[in-house]
Order: structure tokens, then C-alpha cells, then sequence
């Protein structure tokens, strides 16, 4: 992926309808997010925490993805960015890619959404 790339795909006038049309998450967080308008990153807003554990595990998750060759089945994270403008300020978003995209019809794969966390949820 080339900063060209990004640049396409999170263009504001492209993904202006895409904005207006997300909605917040049905899960615990509540968090807002979108796809590109191209489909092949997701925008998602973070909480404080969210952002500070993630930042504590890149070095973890970057060896993860150097050990398996880039073969690794978890989407990569292409950013971790704080927006501030004159309506809100400190909007912590993360750009990663729309591992979905990715699938092969010819190969059956099961999709399983990690969180980490074990409070009220069920087996």
C-alpha cells in the first residue's frame, strides 16, 4: 500500500456520503465506524484506553506480522490518529485494513471478531 492509495481511498469529498451514512457499533463500545468508500480500509473511533493498548502492543503485533512473513491472518493497522478540529477535539480514529475484502470464494474461512474482553459475553 502506497500513501497514494491511502490518500485515494480516505479522500473526504469520495468518502462523504459513506461518513453521513455510518452509524455507531450494535456492540459494547459503541464506537463510530465506516469503510472507505472503496472498501478497503475501516475507520473506526477509539476510546483513550482502546488507543494506549494498542500502542502498547504494536511492537508485539509488528513482530507477529514479521515472524509469519505478512501472512497473518489479523488486519493490519495502518494508522492511529487524534482529530481535533473547532467542533471536537481529541478524536482518536484508527485506519486498518477491511480484512473481509480479502476473501476467496474458492476457500472456506471462518470470520471471528477479537476483542480480548470476557466481561458479558457468552461461549
Amino acid at each position: 500500500i502506497t500513501p497514494q492509495d491511502v490518500k485515494n481511498s480516505l479522500s473526504l469529498e469520495a468518502n462523504r456520503d459513506m461518513i453521513f451514512n455510518a452509524g455507531e457499533s450494535t456492540g459494547m463500545s459503541g464506537s463510530f465506524f465506516f469503510f472507505s468508500h472503496d472498501n478497503r480500509f475501516i475507520i473506526k473511533t477509539l476510546n483513550r484506553g482502546e488507543g494506549k493498548l494498542l500502542l502498547s502492543i504494536l511492537d508485539e503485533m509488528i513482530a507477529h506480522f514479521v515472524s509469519c512473513e505478512n501472512k497473518s491472518l489479523i488486519a493490519k493497522i495502518y494508522g492511529l490518529f487524534t482529530i481535533n478540529t473547532d467542533v471536537f477535539h481529541g478524536l482518536d480514529v484508527i485506519v486498518m485494513q477491511n480484512t473481509a475484502r480479502m476473501q476467496d470464494s474458492a476457500n472456506n474461512k471462518v470470520t471471528f471478531d477479537l476483542k480480548g474482553s470476557s466481561v458479558n459475553r457468552r461461549s
